[in-house]
């Protein structure tokens, strides 16, 4: 039977991975793409992907709105919902992203929505679920998913929540690539950083989909890796021949002295740190990228 899955944020990295993992699955499933401008050449090129996909204008400050035109590209209820919300996107805040996160579990609901899966953060594992943070963008996604908890307790919608740590996609050929490099460095102080590609992230929440029974009602905190900065720099330069790409420390301090929010999340990687269990998303994925993969096959420093 096939079953039509919403998606938020398809035109980005996270919600344009949960489409490529749906098609790589060859998942018997209509995609409802949610983008703003469904005539953006970004929206276009996802619509290029596949007879499955089925662009949706939305606003995730309407959520009714967004259901009401699944109805126009679809005859097929929504069965799941990939819920994502941007707090640094143009014109979005944290206070946005909190009111669009539960405004859209709770118009899920009243639309029958089978299976709601909503992209978090991890906060320490299993630690997760009871431990908010004191990093503002940690929090609104603790209060996204105690919603989702409290709105379903009677079971009125199936959900998992997906917990991955930093991205490997952070890690860029720009200036704030190069300020991103640094800051690992200066305030890891050589512990451990876990990381994911958001390729598997998407791929891992097509999976969920897929098998829902299997997955219903869980939390996964997801990393592909765990390595400290020498460690990353070493096998940075071991593929590309170059050193890791970075600033004076004096710049990238600067830089967190106006992006607080980022500044007390890598305070954070230090003093607490991410507690996924890798060798247990490895047993959902195999495909899990390390950062020598990712490096390879993904990354911006090397040509594929």
């Amino acid at each position: 039977m096939t079953i039509a899955l919403l998606i938020t944020g398809a035109t980005g990295k996270q919600g344009g991975a949960v489409v490529d993992g749906l098609l790589a699955q060859d998942a018997d499933v209509e995609i409802l793409a949610v983008t703003r401008n469904t005539q953006s050449p970004a929206a276009q090129k996802l619509a290029q992907k596949s007879d499955k996909v089925k662009l949706v204008q939305g606003d995730l400050n309407n959520p009714a709105g967004i259901f009401e035109n699944a109805k126009k590209a679809s005859s097929l209820p929504v069965w799941g919902v990939f819920s994502l919300q941007s707090p640094f996107a143009k014109g979005e805040s944290l206070e946005s992203e909190e009111r669009q996160g539960k405004a859209l579990i709770d118009e899920s609901i009243k639309q029958r929505v089978q299976h709601f899966v909503q992209t978090s953060v991890d906060r320490g594992g299993d630690a997760s679920t009871d431990n908010p943070t004191n990093v503002p963008h940690f929090v609104t996604k603790y209060n996204i998913e105690q919603h989702l908890f409290e709105k379903t307790k009677d079971g009125a919608m199936d959900w998992t929540v997906l917990r991955p740590v930093f991205f490997y996609d952070n890690l860029t050929t720009d200036f704030i690539g190069k300020v991103t490099f640094t800051s690992w460095d200066a305030y890891l102080q050589g512990k451990p950083l876990q990381c994911i590609a958001t390729s598997d992230i998407g791929i891992i929440a097509a999976k969920v989909f897929v098998q829902h029974d299997r997955f219903k009602n869980q939390c996964l905190s997801l990393a592909g890796d765990e390595l400290t900065f020498e460690e990353m720099a070493k096998k940075f330069k071991t593929q590309t021949g170059q050193n890791v790409p970075t600033t004076f420390r004096f710049v990238a301090y600067f830089i967190m002295l106006m992006a607080k929010d980022l500044k007390l999340m890598f305070k954070w990687f230090y003093n607490q740190g991410y507690g996924a269990d890798i060798k247990q998303i490895k047993q959902i994925h195999p495909g899990l990228k390390d950062f020598d993969t990712w490096l390879k096959e993904e990354s911006q420093f090397l040509k594929h």
